[in-house]
């Protein structure tokens, strides 16, 4: 069971550098295919004027160095202190599954409803649930 808690993280670094590569193929796309400048800083393009998708990839591939920071702390945390469980296992598998159905929605769809409100909201606050409860959870045990 140790190492079962490593899937997950594993997991979430493999979603982090897909997202990487499917920017960089989009980025590499707009300037030689579209013909799209990436704007006047070179060294942080944002593409302006580029396709949605590329720009939701963009701005998803941020949220992954964001957000996900704590949930890998968190099982640092889990495994230095030697509270592995068949529970931490799952709720970290959820983990999981919540942020690789809250990118693919992010780049792919990113509607938004309620005047503002984006419809992927949902997925990132079970992730946030699930993260928050892994914590508090650790904290009863320690």
């Amino acid at each position: 069971m140790e190492n079962e808690i490593f899937s997950p993280v594993f997991n979430m670094f493999c979603l982090t550098i897909a997202v990487l590569i499917l920017v960089t193929l989009l980025r590499l796309k707009s300037i030689y295919i579209d013909k799209v400048s990436p704007g006047d800083d070179y060294r942080h393009p944002v593409f302006p004027q580029a396709s949605n998708i590329l720009l939701n990839a963009q701005r998803n591939l941020t949220n992954l160095f964001e957000f996900p920071i704590f949930f890998y702390a968190t099982i640092g945390i889990i495994v230095a202190t030697n509270n592995i469980d068949q529970t931490f296992v799952d709720l970290a598998c959820y983990f999981f599954y919540f942020r690789l159905a809250h990118s693919i929605y992010h780049i792919f769809g990113n509607h938004l409803i309620l005047g503002g409100l984006p419809v992927r909201a949902p997925l990132f606050l079970g992730a946030l649930f699930i993260n928050a409860y892994m914590i508090i959870r650790l904290c009863g045990m320690l």
